[in-house]
Formats: structure tokens, sequence, C-alpha cells
């Protein structure tokens, strides 16, 4: 078994929104046909016909609303966040892609598949099961999730896929939202990933079900939503040869990318999550009376908040491996004793915390709001062990747990128009992680300029942070260790300038990292019945010594009438690149033409190309999962060949689509995103994404 099996999307997806699209046209055609075989029910009064055609006439013109409104919510004080409704054509052609839209991500490749951003400044905490963090294309964080308010029922339905059916993938993706009134909405998400995969034992089938409700009363907040995921994916361990890439001509024979050798083709990592979010708030106020020249209305002020928040999250992952290549790819076998071929681990987070706020702008003195809050975090884990019964060892399952007391507090301000600022901090007071600490802060300042308003805005943090669990502690076939790690101690500063007028935002940062944690390829060469293989042994490390990266990036968009020329160039250093290693430059360019067809067509048409300079980036390690510093007897760079694809992109009405040709300079050379992951090969692309407002 090399595959997943692959469903039929693109013929589900097609019925889908041919069926949504002539729903509404047939039920009002099956009504005109009643009306004129005299089947109204009315024969008897011509009143009542006429008034029955009154009607008729009144929902024939009803103009159905398209507003929705979406934002995210803090998942501790509850405040809401503005975002943008996924309804804009720019990019569009990207949205699949592993690499990011503006390609700044290492990936395996196959949509979905564990990526990590070479941006270090993007790249997100660590998260709770350190096993989620490479699937940031699939997994949506809580302080990420959008929540809606409609005027009417709203959906969208995205389908893209690209290649054949032995190489390619396909997306099908849902989302439905719908008002109960102005203040009560809810709706959910379906969401599918199948990628066959360019090459040999690369498959991935994701499946994500969400759903979601909010009520934004004035005195009363509340946003819920429930997410179950379910992931699988294949385990190829990377090409045998990069030569069959870079020097294709020196191979005996020409080879199809999905029959190049590939290092494991029995071995699968498979994770199930479920995840619950519960947010609401109560505000004690006052009402205030106002007035013009025309009217007098009511407006109630918030003065306290009261708010509590709650969530659950639940984790398994299983790796699962149906032969033994040990002295072949994996250095060790820790269990040899055992005859199961799947590691398997589990992982409970529960917390729950309550608080107070002073809202901000009740009066004028009020500048700022403050909050503080309480709360509980009980952690339980679940992985293989060792223990020796009557002289011989066997496998027994160990159940760590963790519980913490949570304190915090926030100064916020959001309203005015000069200066918005935020400061957030978190202390476990007691518990199993005491004296963890973090403290962030945000602000910024509105500067008019050039008839427009720019904007200098401040990043900070300071935090000391025990790790994970399962970073200290990892039992395992092949990966086996028990360490205690001192907290790692990190500051930031990024500052960011941003002029809308010119289409410029200029950023520069600096981090200090000590006691920086990592997963280190410590695997010997071992020689099986005369042949050499490079073995892998993935550990974890600390660096005791302070690491400094430095960043500096440039976004700036230029318009030359119909054509456009957006550039993203990032510069870093990391003071040691063995450890945290980043490549010195990252450019995305997109150069296109938009215009409008008929008034009503909107058109982009151009290419794009993503590039950064050679480094030894991270290797992947399919037993953990993870990204993993490279083998120092082996290290290979990648890096220094652009990517480049043409596409166009459009607009209609409710409806946006695209063609893009991905990779379309594919020539023999380093392009690999990953250690022995090359990139996909070129080919067609297509995707359409529909809106329905009734």
């Amino acid at each position: 078994m090399t595959r997943l099996p692959r469903p039929s999307l693109r013929l589900l997806c097609l019925l889908l929104c041919a069926l949504c699209s002539v729903t509404s046209p047939a039920q009002r055609i099956i009504g005109e046909l009643e009306t004129n075989a005299g089947f109204d029910g009315f024969n008897t009064a011509d009143s009542m016909r006429r008034q029955d055609a009154a009607d008729e006439e009144k929902k024939k013109n009803k103009v159905v609303p398209v507003d929705v409104r979406s934002w995210t919510v803090d998942p501790t004080f509850g405040n809401r966040i503005d975002a943008d409704v996924d309804t804009l054509m720019h990019l569009f052609q990207n949205d699949d892609h592993p690499e990011g839209r503006e390609g700044e991500y290492n990936s395996l490749s196959n949509l979905g598949s564990p990526r990590i951003n070479r941006i270090f400044i993007h790249r997100q905490a660590e998260p709770d099961f350190v096993f989620t963090q490479p699937f940031s294309q699939f997994i949506i964080p809580p302080d990420q999730f959008r929540h809606f308010n409609t005027k009417s029922p709203y959906m969208n339905l995205t389908y893209t896929w690209c290649g054949e059916k032995r190489t390619g993938h396909d997306r099908f993706r849902a989302l439905y939202a719908n008002n109960v009134g102005k203040r009560f909405n809810f709706g959910g998400i379906f969401d599918y990933f199948y990628g066959q995969g360019y090459y040999d034992h690369q498959s991935t089938s994701f499946m994500n079900a969400t759903g979601f409700a909010s009520y934004t009363g004035e005195r009363y907040d509340m946003h819920f939503h429930y997410t179950h995921n379910y992931m699988k994916w294949a385990e190829n361990g990377g090409i045998e040869d990069d030569g069959y890439i870079t020097r294709p001509e020196d191979q005996p024979q020409s080879f199809e990318p999905n029959e190049i050798p590939v290092r494991l083709s029995a071995t699968w990592n498979r994770m199930e999550n479920d995840e619950v979010q519960f947010n609401h708030r109560y505000h004690v106020g006052f009402t205030r009376v106002d007035s013009d020249s025309v009217r007098t209305w009511e407006t109630f002020v918030p003065v306290t908040t009261f708010f509590h928040s709650a969530s659950l999250q639940k984790y398994s992952k299983a790796y699962i491996e149906q032969d033994n290549p040990v002295g072949t790819y994996h250095t060790y076998d820790f269990m040899p004793f055992t005859t199961d071929a799947t590691d398997r681990y589990k992982f409970l987070q529960v917390q729950t915390l309550a608080g107070i706020s002073l809202r901000e702008g009740f009066n004028r003195y009020a500048v700022a709001g403050l909050s503080a809050y309480a709360g509980y975090r009980y952690r339980r884990y679940d992985m293989p062990d060792v223990v020796t019964i009557d002289g011989s060892p066997a496998e027994v399952r160990s159940h760590p747990t963790e519980s913490d007391v949570l304190v915090g507090g926030q100064i916020i301000r959001t309203q005015g128009h000069l200066i918005h600022y935020n400061v957030d901090a978190t202390l476990v007071a007691a518990g199993t992680n005491i004296g963890e600490f973090d403290v962030s802060g945000h602000g910024e300042l509105n500067i008019p300029l050039l008839g427009d308003t720019a904007q200098v805005a401040v990043n900070a943090k300071v935090s000391s942070t025990t790790t994970t669990y399962n970073m200290e502690h990892y039992h395992s076939k092949h990966a086996w260790w028990d360490k205690s790690f001192d907290n790692v101690f990190h500051t930031r500063i990024v500052g960011t300038i941003t002029i809308p007028h010119t289409h410029t935002v200029l950023t520069a940062g600096i981090d200090n990292i000590k006691n920086y944690i990592y997963l280190a390829d410590e695997g010997t060469d071992v020689t099986t019945s005369g042949t050499t293989y490079q073995t892998h042994n993935i550990v974890a490390q600390q660096n005791g010594s302070p690491i400094q990266v430095l960043t500096a990036s440039l976004r700036q968009d230029l318009k030359f009438g119909p054509v456009h020329l957006d550039n993203v160039v990032t510069w870093q250093n990391s003071t040691q690149k063995d450890i945290l290693p980043l490549p010195a430059l990252s450019t995305y360019s997109n150069l296109y033409l938009r215009f409008v067809v008929a008034k009503v067509m909107h058109c982009e048409i151009g290419g794009d190309m993503t590039f950064f300079t050679r480094y030894y980036a991270p290797d992947y390690s399919p037993v953990v999962g993870l990204f993993t510093t490279q083998n120092p007897n082996h290290r290979i760079q990648i890096g220094g060949y652009p990517l480049i694809s043409v596409y166009a992109n459009i607009l209609l009405k409710k409806c946006r689509f695209y063609v893009q040709y991905y990779h379309v300079n594919q020539r023999d050379g380093n392009s690999f995103w990953a250690p022995h992951y090359p990139m996909n090969p070129g080919g067609l692309r297509f995707g359409i994404s529909w809106n329905f407002y009734d």
C-alpha cells in the first residue's frame, strides 16, 4: 500500500455549484407555472389575485443584502478584531501552495504537507502539542478563527485541483454562516485536502469539520466553536539521490517524478484532534442620550466587563511503520522486543479563566482599558515507556500530568485616531511551570502624510518559557530521549513603517534567544550487506549561549497604469547558523496586468517568482514529524533557484477562478523546498470559489 484512496471531488464540487445556482430560478419558474395554470388558490376573488400579484412583484424586485462582516476573537479577553472576509481575488491562485501565498515556507511540496517558515519573525510560538507546529496550512489557531455576521445567509464553495489522477491534488471547502436576528450567528465549515503527490509515497488526506456560533449584544456577547481534524500523510524520507533532480543526465535512464526511488515506502503519520473554544462576556454600564437637530437616540456605554473563557484540546498522534528499516534509514531500534508497528501519543489540555475589565472610553479620563484575570490549566500526556518485568523489558504507557495557576492582565487603547497600544502579560503563579511568564506589547502611531495616514508600529515581547513536555521527553522505536531543559528566554523588538500612499512597508527587527531548544540529527553511517547508508537518530538539544537574529524587510508595490509589480524582499542574519539556519535573502515578486472587461469581469494576468539564497535549510524527520538541523556529516545547501509561475486570475460578480501554470521554468538545478524534497514539477492548476447570499 503506497497511496491513500482518492475521492472524485471535481464532480462533487461541480454538482454542488450547479445545484446552488439553479435552485432559486427553478423555484421562481415553478411558481410562475402554477400561477399561470390557475393553481394559485384565489380564483374566486379578483382582489386576492391582484394582491397575490403585487406580493409576487415585490418578491421579484427584492434585493438580497450581501453584507458580510468577519472578525477574530482574543481567546483570553474576548476582544473582537476585524478581519477581511476571504473573497478577494488577489493571490487566490496561490492559496493552496504549501510554500505559502508568497513562497515564504519550506515544505515537502505536497498539499498540506509539513512546512516551516523561512522568515523567523513570522514563525508562530510553539504550540501546546508540538507536533501540530508544521501544519499551519491546515490547522487554524484559536486566535485566527473567524466569526461572521451576515444580513442574508452566506455560503462559500471553493474547489481547487492540479495534476493527474496519480499525481495531483484536490481541495474542497464549504463555509456556511447565517444570522438569526441581528445578534446571533451560526454556521459550519467543511474542508477536505487530498494530495496524491508528484513523488512516490507522498500522499496526504486531511479533513476538517467545524461548527461555530456567536452572539454580539450590547450587554452580553459570546463566541463558540468546535473543530474536529483528521490528518493522515505518507512519509517517503525524501528521494534517495538528489542527482535525479540536479543532474538527471548522469542517471542510467530517465525517470518520471513518481518513479524516482525514495527512502521510505511503508511509513505513515496520523493525527486526530478535537478542540472546543468558548468565550463570553457581560458588560455593565449606563445609557447615554445623544441627539442632533433631527432626532434623539440612546447609546449603551459599557463601563465594566466580566469575562470568562474555557477551552479543551484533545490530540492523538500515531507513527505507523510496516517495515523496520534499522541500519538503512534508522540508526537504532529502542524497542526491539515489541512487534507493534505503531508509536502512539495523546495529549489533553483543559483551561479556564475568569477576569474583569475596566473599559476604555466610558469617560474622558478612561483613556485605556484595564483587565486582570486568573485561571487554571491542566495537561495530560500519554506516551510509550519501558519497564522490566521478570528480567525482560516490556512496553507500558506513561501518563504524566501538569497543572498551572495563571494570572495575567492587559492595558489596551483602541479608540482615537493618533495612538493605539496594548500590553499583555501572563505569569504562571503556581504549579508545574511556576515562574514562566510572557509580556508582549504593540503600539502604533498614525501620522497624516500626503493626503493619507502613515503608521509607525512597534511590537515587543519578553518571555521566559518552559519547553513542552514532548520536547523534554520523547519515546519511540527510533527516537528516545529524557532531558531537563532550562527556561528559554526570548526578547524581540520589531518596528514597522507603513506608507499607504506609496504602498510601502518597511520592517526591521531583532531577536535575542537564550537557551534555544532545537532538534538535531545525530545519526551515523551504517554499512549493511556491503552498502553504506546514512541513518537518522533525532535528539533534542539546548544551546546555552545567546542567539541573535536580525531581520530587515521591504514590501513595495508599484503601479504603472494597468501594470502592477508587487515585491517583498527580506534579509536575515542568524549569529549561529548551524543551530538556527536562515537564508540571507528571501524574495517574492508578482508582475501582472489588472483590468476590467465589460465593467463586470475583473482580471489579473501575470506571473510571480519566489527565490531564496542558498543555505543549510532544516531537514525533516518522519519519526517525530518535525523539522531538525541537518546531520553535520551530510549537510547540503538548498536555494539559489527561482520558481516562476504564470496565471490568469478572474473575478466575475460572485465567482472568482484562476488558471495557473506552476513552475513554468522547470529545469535541472537545485529545485528543493527542503533537503531531499524536490519542488513539484511544472503543471496546470485550476481553482474556483463561489459566494452565495440567499
